[in-house]
């Protein structure tokens, strides 16, 4: 299974913010051949082009980088690096400045209340940005809009708010300071337009 979803036309709210939670699950878990299989493929630069259509943003411009630059790029930004992490990955740490913190307990009862709980093969903290958009997917997919927004809103906007800067700052594939423009913009364009 790829990272980047089949495209079709977006007809539906529903559509749209399912793309754009699979859409920042996928870049932002650690680089596996999912992710290289969708950027060779082009078909995540065809599912970030029918969101940017959608919602009527610019997709945006990245060639495929060089795997082993994307993956020194990922370590450097989101896991460890002698100049500091650019941006830890995890929603809480945004919101709150701690691991585990308030906001990722109620994150973590917010899951257990719609019944999604974390597959024994995830070896990352409950809130990593990529395991929130993945739990959003899982309440868009389950009838469930409402809180996927709010996963949206409450947990993954103030993740691009605090960290957006230091990723365009810092990245040197070509990769994650463009896709995370281009997300913070969708994530911006839905929350205004579910809040209209």
């Amino acid at each position: 299974m790829t990272t980047a979803p089949q495209t079709t036309p977006i007809a539906t709210d529903l559509a749209v913010l399912d793309l754009l939670l699979q859409l920042i699950a996928g870049t932002y878990r650690s680089p596996a051949d999912a992710l290289r299989d969708d950027l060779a493929s082009g078909a995540l630069a065809e599912a970030c082009s029918a969101l940017a259509e959608a919602l009527d943003l610019d997709a945006p411009g990245f060639q495929a980088p060089v795997w082993t630059t994307l993956q020194a790029a990922y370590v450097d930004l989101f896991v460890s690096s002698g100049n500091g992490v650019a941006a830890p990955p995890y929603v809480g740490y945004a919101i709150d400045g701690e691991l585990m913190g308030p906001s990722a307990q109620l994150l973590g009862a917010a899951f257990s209340d719609h019944g999604i709980e974390l597959q024994d093969a995830w070896s990352d903290l409950p809130d990593h940005v990529a395991a929130v958009a993945e739990g959003g997917t899982l309440l868009a997919h389950s009838a469930r809009p409402e809180a996927a927004h709010a996963l949206l809103e409450g947990y993954l906007a103030p993740w691009f708010e605090r960290y957006a800067t230091a990723i365009e700052a810092k990245d040197v594939s070509g990769f994650y300071a463009p896709m995370t423009k281009f997300l913070q913009a969708a994530i911006k364009e839905v929350t205004r337009e579910a809040r209209s």
